[in-house]
């Protein structure tokens, strides 16, 4: 099977390439794993903690560690990669990281010069970042390899009879810090014991971010009085449901809209389909009932002027981050696809912090939360509960980071 597991690598990385023919956002991330290696072989007398996330999503959950590692250990230096360019050209620049990188392929021999090109004391992979031969590189070379913020079910791969390598890959891992019990005991089932329950550690990093000084002038001078709904994440499947909600209530509520695709087009569409004035953040000075985030990093502030939150994704792939709104005490409302696979959004549904809506009771399930004060109110007592309950996950992981560092 981990034969199959490579000859997948490459099948994968001769698909991007041929994609990259036709995109360019494909065409930066190859040329970016290209100068992966000319960087490489600067630093290579320096030694590094790495720590790699997929994308933007899983950053915010490794972010609290990489602050606390700088914080603790100003001298360690830290090595950040990434796979997606939404990731990368967000946070190349982030001020905790001393390098900052696209991480090449999962092929044997990539993973062999990258891991033997630098000299690493610990390596922590976030969430599924499963790099099968990086791991394996890691473990020959006996450097430690620590999972944060991940989280298991039984119907993965990884649990399969035909999986065992997979497994003992996993065995070599120093330790997973999961993110709840029912992930622990999967692991533990199948003897994997070095397993530490520490919650998200992406709710640490929204909590701080709702607690940041921030405000919008645009937005400030806009807000009138009515309930301000904000779309955020969102994915033409969504679309059609809230230009159909903003169409129907009209000037009743203050929209917001922060799509996930900022393209040129999907802007265009919303635009030409919403029966009101659009106003783009980027180009306007106040808006009167729709604005449009055509910019990317300001969402994760916006929520603080919502008084109702829905999260899109639901109705394509997956919800995106739910976790942000609820820093601010926002209810919060999602689609129903792929929900169970995000413990956050379990939560929400167990909690009554918001609801899973389906496309026949999109309208009426959020006006019933923006019609409703009193059940706000009691959301926000309950939201307020839940943080109070989980978060800290960060710290709990750096005590034990702290040994080997120290």
């Amino acid at each position: 099977m981990k034969q199959i597991y490579v000859l997948g690598i490459h099948l994968f990385s001769f698909a991007v390439r041929l994609y990259s023919l036709f995109n360019e956002k494909t065409r930066k991330m190859l040329r970016g794993h290209s100068d992966t290696w000319s960087i490489l072989s600067r630093h290579s007398y320096e030694s590094f903690v790495w720590i790699h996330a997929a994308s933007l999503g899983e950053f915010e959950q490794g972010r609290p560690i990489i602050d606390r590692l700088k914080k603790d250990f100003p001298n360690q230096k830290i090595l950040l990669t990434f796979f997606s360019p939404s990731g990368y050209e967000v946070r190349k620049k982030y001020k905790n990281a001393d390098l900052v990188l696209y991480l090449p392929f999962d092929t044997p021999s990539n993973a062999k010069k990258f891991v033997q090109g630098l000299n690493f004391k610990m390596a922590i992979f976030i969430k599924y970042e499963f790099w099968f031969n990086y791991l394996i590189e890691l473990q020959k070379q006996n450097i430690s390899t620590y999972y944060i913020s991940s989280t298991f079910r039984k119907n993965q791969i990884y649990f399969k009879s035909y999986s065992n390598w997979m497994r003992e890959v996993f065995g070599g891992v120093k330790k997973f810090f999961v993110q709840n019990v029912e992930s622990q005991e999967i692991l533990n089932a199948f003897g994997i014991n070095d397993v530490m329950v520490s919650g998200d550690t992406r709710l640490d990093s929204v909590v701080e971010n709702a607690n940041q000084s921030w405000e919008s002038e645009i937005i400030e001078n806009s807000l009138d009085g009515r309930k301000v709904v904000v779309f955020g994440s969102s994915w033409p499947a969504d679309h059609e449901q809230i230009i159909n909600f903003i169409n129907l209530y009209k000037e009743k509520y203050q929209y917001i809209i922060a799509p996930h695709n900022i393209g040129e087009s999907e802007i265009n569409k919303l635009q030409d389909e919403i029966n009101l004035k659009v106003d783009l953040i980027t180009s306007s000075e106040s808006f009167k009932d729709v604005l449009i985030l055509n910019t990317i990093g300001m969402l994760k502030f916006i929520y603080r002027y919502a008084d109702v939150v829905y999260i899109g994704g639901g109705f394509e792939n997956g919800i995106h981050n739910t976790l942000e709104p609820l820093a601010y005490s926002k209810p919060v409302l999602f689609g129903p696809q792929n929900h169970e696979s995000f413990p956050e959004a379990v939560s929400i549904l167990e909690l009554n912090l918001g609801k899973c809506i389906t496309k026949e009771s999109f309208s009426r399930d959020i006006t019933y939360f923006l019609d409703n004060p009193q059940l706000c109110s009691e959301i926000k007592s309950r939201i307020q509960s839940y943080i109070d309950r989980n978060k800290g996950g960060s710290g709990k992981i750096m005590s034990v980071l702290a040994q080997e560092l120290t």
